[in-house]
């Protein structure tokens, strides 16, 4: 029981050691799901930032073009306040900017990073192995962003476009789910450049929290990123 609490108010708890290597697989969101299926099918070995926020692609996109700064400021932190949560012990943070700026009303759900050290040191922390991803000259980055909402092809561009100026060799893929449809099925690759992959996946399911509702279709998500993970893009051979 005491080793229950412990572990509910975070003492005790182990620091998270493990950093960025030559090749890794990194989720840019939009939310957790897409980092869950990483580290579901052993790909995501350290965690990012963008692992555990609720996200747009514009955001992310902000986020490379000022190294974080935005995202990393104390001064934009704010606690929701529990009367507007959702539940105990979730949606506890927003962002000033991306709130005004995207209409983001909550960007950390399990974390509040404006009420805890700990919790912001572990988005500095996440932040500092992505830049050190990034910085690093010839390590091969694999990214990955999966939405339900319609992604823009202008600031996948951009995201790639900010990628490309880093040190790194970064591929991006991009997974546009389309809910509503009578089953899950690949429906459309498209490569525009070889930075960049995109695939449009029909489900009948929307995403809740980790994973599509239907457990079925969520498994056949799985596989389809299990699928493009296996095969290495040019730009990172």
């Amino acid at each position: 029981m005491l080793a229950a609490l412990g572990r509910h108010l975070g003492l005790g708890r182990r620091r998270d050691t493990r950093e960025p290597g030559a090749f890794n697989h990194i989720s840019l969101g939009s939310n957790c799901q897409m980092a869950h299926a990483l580290k579901t099918l052993d790909l995501r070995t350290w965690s990012a930032p963008f692992d555990w926020l609720f996200t747009l692609p514009e955001m992310v996109s902000d986020c490379l073009a000022d190294d974080f700064a935005a995202l990393t400021d104390r001064g934009q932190l704010e606690s929701i306040p529990e009367a507007e949560r959702l539940g105990p012990g979730i949606t506890r943070g927003r962002h000033r900017l991306y709130r005004a700026r995207y209409g983001l009303e909550c960007v950390f759900n399990h974390h509040d990073p404006a009420a805890s050290d700990a919790d912001y040191a572990f988005l500095a922390e996440g932040v500092r192995r992505l830049r050190q991803a990034l910085s690093a000259e010839g390590t091969r980055n694999r990214f990955w962003l999966m939405s339900h909402l319609h992604i823009v092809p202008e600031t996948v561009e951009a995201i790639c476009d900010g990628l490309a100026r880093q040190p790194s060799r970064n591929h991006l893929t991009v997974l546009q789910l389309l809910p509503g449809h009578p089953a899950l099925r690949l429906v459309e690759t498209d490569e525009p450049r070889p930075d960049l992959r995109r695939l449009t996946v029909a489900c009948a399911s929307a995403p809740v929290g980790l994973r599509l509702a239907d457990p079925a279709e969520d498994a056949a998500l799985l596989e389809i990123v299990g699928r493009e993970a296996s095969r290495v893009p040019a730009q990172l051979a």
